[in-house]
């Protein structure tokens, strides 16, 4: 028996992620923590091992009582799911399927592209305006939800919380959903998120362990929204989405806030560090508020096939919807090293 797709389904270009290195120092492509995770979720880890013949806890609730402190807000605000791309998921399907309208900035986010798409609903995107999100334009759009990527990826750059609650109060979208995947390395992090607004219930946020947190592969990320908008995507998520293991590991690190500071110093300090040594190398540079920076660069192939040859991984702008640019990950001391002799 033949069974076909859903016709809208053919137009999707799949999500390709960065290609790893040979070693973990020249992993430069994925903006994973060059620090990794605490030892405190090492053993978080290894401990809820004797739990894992039990399902996890549906709700995450430890971790959402702990998220509402930290945020000052309800913990019925608060969802947590399987990284933050389920959450996306379930945005998309909740609030754009079947014709619901989505507008994002040019290059999008792939993970809010797909599920705009897989929902069949329709995206308007808006290019961005010296290198960051045209918020002007977008308010204009008349839409279901709006996404803003806040750091932008693969930009880096940030729109200030004034910026953000005057396109909220003018934007036409009936939903505004600020992804802060990276705002932990932006300059002034409580100057730029948009975590007041969400505690209104005028917009969501998105927030990740993946990045300042180092557990990429634990895959936990969580929502901050109004109330009816988190009970609504509960009627629709996977009950058990968020493994026990990956629950106990959010929970260690948001516990051990030195090595949280730690990764931060570190990526400050390298990041400026990273810009110089591509400007030495003749790069114009996007002056970045991320955990990566994005370098013009003319030549995109050849500058990615020759750190290949040489042990170091970039994203190539193209894959990232910015052709003739490459995004580089803030990497170790031993990467920045590494990619150094390399260029």
């Amino acid at each position: 028996m033949t069974v076909a797709a859903r016709p809208w389904l053919d137009q999707i270009e799949p999500y390709r992620p960065g290609r790893h290195a040979a070693t973990l120092e020249g992993s430069m492509a994925s903006n994973e923590s060059p620090l990794g995770a605490s030892g405190a979720v090492l053993e978080a880890v290894a401990r809820s091992a004797r739990s894992a013949h039990h399902y996890p806890d549906p709700l995450a609730d430890e971790l959402r009582s702990e998220l509402a402190v930290l945020h000052d807000v309800d913990a019925d605000q608060i969802l947590v799911g399987n990284g933050s791309d389920e959450l996306i998921y379930l945005l998309a399907l909740a609030y754009l399927a079947h014709g619901g309208h989505a507008v994002c900035a040019d290059p999008a986010y792939r993970i809010d592209e797909i599920s705009t798409q897989v929902v069949g609903g329709r995206l308007t995107k808006v290019p961005l305006k010296d290198w960051a999100h045209d918020l002007a334009t977008m308010a204009r759009v008349d839409a279901d939800v709006a996404y803003v990527v806040n750091p932008h990826n693969p930009a880096g750059t940030v729109r200030p919380l004034q910026e953000l609650e005057r396109f909220v109060t003018e934007s036409r979208s009936r939903l505004v959903v600020v992804d802060e995947a990276y705002i932990d390395f932006a300059d002034d992090p409580a100057g730029m998120t948009a975590l007041p607004l969400a505690a209104e219930g005028r917009a969501a946020v998105l927030r990740t362990f993946s990045k300042i947190h180092g557990l990429a592969g634990m895959r936990v990320g969580y929502l901050v929204a109004d109330a009816a908008v988190i009970a609504t995507l509960r009627k629709i998520r996977a009950p058990f989405s968020v493994g026990t293991a990956a629950q106990a590991a959010a929970l260690a690190a948001l516990r051990d806030p030195g090595h949280t500071q730690a990764v931060r110093n570190h990526t400050l300090r390298h990041r400026a560090e990273l810009t110089r040594l591509l400007q030495e190398a003749g790069y114009a540079i996007v002056p970045s508020q991320a955990n990566f920076v994005l370098a013009e660069a003319p030549d995109e192939s050849e500058l990615v096939e020759r750190l290949w040859r040489q042990g170091v991984t970039v994203r190539p702008g193209t894959a990232l919807g910015m052709p003739g640019t490459v995004r580089v990950s803030v990497p170790s001391s031993a990467g920045l090293d590494l990619l150094r002799a390399a260029l």
